[in-house]
């Protein structure tokens, strides 16, 4: 079977969150939160670049605030020593990663990356 492109990923995932719940079309994009999140485990940078492709193609507050209580929730609790630098970075110049940093709860973020996390968030 042939890789899934990441950009049919992250429309997919678009697709499956903007779908009504319990819909045939949310059932039928269940495929990519399923794919996304699989490379969680297998390849986190590309499991970070699909988040940002899924960023580009639909900054809602819906899309940022899912992509924030799934994707961005899980890379920060598993890998957040690897990502957290690039994470204070994008919240200097991206107001819209800056807003979807916001939205995350601390869930099993450690508490020193969450720290990071809240002064990246509160700068003016």
């Amino acid at each position: 079977m042939k890789e899934m492109q990441d950009a049919d990923i992250a429309r997919g995932w678009i697709d499956m969150h903007l779908a009504s719940k319990g819909s045939e079309a949310q059932d039928a994009s269940f495929w990519a939160y399923t794919a996304l999140d699989d490379l969680r485990h297998d390849d986190v940078e590309r499991f970070w670049t699909i988040i940002h492709q899924i960023r580009r193609l639909n900054d809602s507050e819906e899309i940022l605030s899912n992509l924030a209580a799934g994707p961005l929730e899980d890379l920060l609790a598993n890998s957040g020593r690897e990502f957290i630098d690039r994470c204070e970075s994008l919240a200097k110049t991206d107001e819209r990663f800056k807003l979807m940093l916001g939205m995350l709860w601390k869930n099993t973020i450690p508490d020193d990356i969450w720290k990071r996390i809240e002064i990246a968030v509160s700068r003016v």
